[in-house]
């Protein structure tokens, strides 16, 4: 009963965070700028439907958290989505996504994509003043370089959260027509009470 009362204080701030895209011919490299969040408090994964969903949430204060979601449509027809890899390195998400050699002419694959379980690791440009920092050594730094883990679908979570805001909604609509009846009815009893 007190993590519910604890969930139900708990105030989020949504923000939007910088976000650079670096257009290669041969893939999309999206970089987030995350500062001050952690691996553990991102989420990257792409639906059957060939949408990209990143989000990601991170305590302020004891009762404050920050968080964000961005929704990106990644079309079968020009990525590949089972290459689609993600990295996060010194504050930055960065999630390549390789295209496919033929994407100028290629036809909408009516197959949904999928993401397999292994990882691939990234591939970044070489030229370092147009791309992401290096990784750093692992003798400077062994946890700054993390590998993130897609995730095929969206959990229970996100359903539960729509259906409290169907039930918050419709309990909102109930009592703004209460409140409207009796309004009504006082208005009616009054102009009777003048009438007579």
């Amino acid at each position: 009963m007190a993590g519910k009362a604890h969930e139900a204080a708990t105030v989020y701030e949504e923000f939007e965070p910088l976000c650079k895209w670096q257009r290669k011919e041969d893939r999309d490299i999206l970089e987030i700028h995350l500062q001050e969040f952690k691996k553990e408090q991102l989420k990257v994964q792409i639906s059957n439907h060939g949408v990209l969903k990143i989000s990601g949430e991170r305590p302020l204060d004891a009762l404050t958290k920050t968080k964000f979601h961005k929704e990106i449509p990644v079309p079968s027809n020009k990525y590949d989505t089972q290459s689609i890899h993600a990295k996060f390195v010194n504050g930055s998400l960065y999630i390549t996504m390789p295209k496919h050699p033929e994407n100028t002419n290629a036809k909408v694959s009516s197959e949904p994509s999928k993401i397999d379980d292994q990882t691939p690791k990234p591939d970044f440009p070489k030229d370092q003043s147009t791309g992401p920092p290096p990784p750093p050594s692992s003798q400077d730094n062994r946890n700054a370089t993390t590998e993130l883990e897609f995730r095929g679908r969206r959990g229970p979570k996100s359903g539960s959260r729509l259906a409290k805001v169907a039930v918050s909604l419709a309990a909102t609509a109930a009592a703004v027509a209460v409140l409207v009846a009796y309004v009504v009815y006082m208005y009616r009893s009054t102009v009777d009470e003048f009438d007579d």
